[in-house]
């Protein structure tokens, strides 16, 4: 398993003396290995060699190492040998069946480190209502306020309790390892690319009725210009995030579901630092996040990317100068259309625009979809 790999590596790295962060965040996910000081990427295979490359070649590293038994990678003997440092030892992991008290208090980290934080005034996940005493008392868990003025207490973990709860998350991943297998697809990965960001998910009720263009056109249509402003970020992930926050929304709350029976995921009910209900949403471990990218990929061409961009960056920003280099000819195209004007890097919107963005935005959509399923 990829993770335990990834310890012990970086164990040993850090031993001869390299600084090593793991996992390490990229624009499109996260990899395994990152040495700051010479920039250098390194990734371990894990069943998909193209979401590798993909996710090394989105972060400017200075030189990129795949670890695992494929054409195009090195193996785990060469890439200790070259780095000087000593062939991990790999341990069997003991999946331990815990006593039912033990078991509530793991339950109770993994719910907290999965959801971040948790309203203390209405904590209705049993597990953690039962052992919330003990997790203070151990120095896992403690109760903070933002606001000074009748302040509302949020439970969160302490830095021991966030150790201590990534172990367990780890051990889940291990025993759902084969689930997540079957699970990843190219549906999968594009769900998982478009979570990545945030970690989290809306249920929406308004879906299209399927996801022909004519469905896709009427949903577009009513959606809000809000939900069409996507934020700064790799095209193909913001693309992907847009797909989860719309046209495959329901896919995306089926699988964070599959998550949830394997205690990955969480629906949680949203509060403000004041204690007033926001709403509800699913929010998701890193791990099986980081898993499903591992374990499978999809490609979505510049084009589909650049027209993205084109049709959305406009909407919050008048200088587009960032994204010429992909979204130029589309922005052409636009122009072309008369629903906006080009003056060197700035652009400037006619009312039109929205509708335009709406249309290409439920074409590309179903460019994309109809080679998910």
């Amino acid at each position: 398993m990829y993770l335990s790999l990834r310890e012990r590596i970086a164990d040993e790295l850090r031993r001869v003396g390299y600084r090593v962060l793991s996992p390490f965040r990229v624009p499109l996910g996260w990899v395994d290995l990152f040495i700051p000081r010479k920039r250098i990427g390194i990734d371990i295979y894990a069943g998909s060699y193209e979401s590798c490359v993909e996710r090394l070649l989105s972060y400017p590293f200075r030189d990129i190492y795949i670890i695992g038994d494929c054409e195009g990678c090195i193996s785990l003997e060469d890439f200790c040998r070259h780095f000087g440092v000593e062939m991990p030892e790999m341990e069997e992991e003991k999946l331990d069946n815990p006593s039912s008290y033990v078991k509530a208090i793991e339950d109770a980290l993994a719910y907290l480190y999965i959801a971040g934080e948790v309203y203390e005034k209405d904590i209705r996940y049993r597990p953690l209502e039962i052992t919330l005493a003990d997790l203070k008392r151990l120095g896992f868990a403690v109760s903070s306020s933002k606001p000074k003025l009748k302040p509302e207490m949020f439970l969160s973990l302490t830095h021991d309790g966030y150790i201590a709860a990534k172990k367990i998350v780890g051990r889940r991943i291990l025993r759902a390892e084969k689930k997540l297998n079957e699970m990843a697809c190219k549906l999968s990965y594009v769900i998982a690319l478009g979570i990545s960001q945030t970690l989290r998910v809306k249920e929406r009720f308004d879906m299209p009725e399927d996801c022909s263009l004519k469905s896709l056109l009427v949903f577009m249509k009513k959606l809000p210009v809000e939900d069409l402003n996507v934020g700064d970020g790799h095209p193909k992930a913001l693309f992907c995030n847009f797909l989860v926050n719309s046209v495959l929304n329901e896919e995306a709350v089926k699988l964070v579901k599959k998550l949830n029976r394997m205690g990955l995921a969480f629906k949680i009910k949203t509060y403000s630092p004041y204690g007033h209900e926001m709403g509800e949403e699913y929010r998701v471990a890193r791990e099986a996040v980081e898993a499903l990218l591992k374990f499978s990929h999809h490609e979505i061409s510049r084009d589909v990317t650049g027209e993205f961009l084109a049709v959305t960056y406009p909407l919050t920003h008048a200088d587009v100068h960032p994204i010429l280099g992909q979204a130029q000819m589309h922005l052409a195209t636009a122009e072309k259309a008369g629903v906006c004007r080009i003056d060197g890097s700035k652009i400037i919107l006619s009312e039109k625009f929205p509708e335009y963005a709406r249309v290409r935005l439920a074409m590309l959509a179903e460019k994309v979809i109809k080679d998910l399923f």
